[in-house]
C-alpha cells in the first residue's frame, strides 16, 4: 500500500442530530457515505444542513488526525526509495502524456482529412 492509498483507506464516521445524520469520510476528506434516517426529513432544511455540516466536520477532523499519523512513517523511508517512487511517478506521467499527445495528433490528422473531403 503506498502513501496515497493509506490516506484513502482511512475511514471515519460521525453522527449528528441524535444519530439521524451519519457521515463517513476518507483521509483525503472526501465524503464516502451519507446516511439519513427517514426521521431526519422531519427536520427543517436549516437543521438538516447544520446536522450534515456538524457530522462532516467531526468525521473530517478524526480522519485527518488518523491520516496525519501515517506521514511520519513515510518520511522515515530511505531517500533512495522515495527517489525511486518519484522517478516512477514521472515515468508514468510521461507515458500518459505521450499517449495523450499521440491521440491528439491522430485526431488532428483525421480532422485534416475530413476537411479536405
Amino acid at each position: 500500500m503506498d502513501f496515497l492509498d493509506e490516506f484513502v483507506a482511512v475511514r471515519e464516521t460521525a453522527s449528528a442530530a441524535n444519530g439521524l445524520v451519519t457521515v463517513e469520510v476518507d483521509g483525503t476528506s472526501d465524503l464516502t457515505a451519507l446516511k439519513l434516517d427517514p426521521r431526519a426529513l422531519r427536520l427543517s432544511t436549516a437543521e438538516l444542513a447544520e446536522a450534515i455540516r456538524e457530522a462532516f466536520g467531526q468525521a473530517r477532523a478524526a480522519a485527518q488526525q488518523r491520516a496525519t499519523q501515517a506521514i511520519p512513517e513515510v518520511l522515515k523511508q530511505d531517500p533512495l526509495e522515495l527517489n525511486g517512487l518519484i522517478d516512477k511517478v514521472k515515468a508514468d506521467t510521461d507515458a500518459e502524456m505521450n499517449e495523450l499527445l499521440s491521440t491528439v495528433n491522430e485526431l488532428s490528422l483525421r480532422l485534416d482529412r475530413l476537411k479536405r473531403q
